[in-house]
């Protein structure tokens, strides 16, 4: 009967041990799951960020292309003929003698 004794004494140390690596491995779990939620966070963050940048680039391609468009139109309206073709298409300009004749639009 005293040899159960004597093995209690001997599993008090491993006791301790065991409580540090359990209190080690709840900490180690804790900030594990504090990181997990972190970098999820982040990664919708950086998910939206990335579609506004995207939608942004869009806009960005659209806006040179209508630039490049406004440049070239005021170059064209530099021109005397384009300008006298263009205020004879829309305000159905006609020089003297000229007869304007309407089509029918199908």
């Amino acid at each position: 009967m005293r040899q159960p004794a004597t093995d209690t004494k001997l599993e008090q140390p491993h006791k301790g041990s065991r409580r540090r690596v359990r209190l080690l491995l709840i900490t180690l779990f804790g900030f594990l799951a504090w990181a997990g939620v972190i970098a999820w966070n982040q990664q919708a963050r950086l998910d939206a960020k990335s579609a506004q940048a995207s939608e942004l680039d869009t806009k960005l391609t659209e806006t040179k292309k209508l630039n490049a468009d406004y440049k070239k139109e005021v170059e064209r309206l530099n021109d005397p003929e384009y300008i006298l073709q263009k205020i004879r298409k829309e305000y159905h300009y006609t020089k003297p003698g000229e007869t304007l004749f309407y089509t029918p639009k199908s």
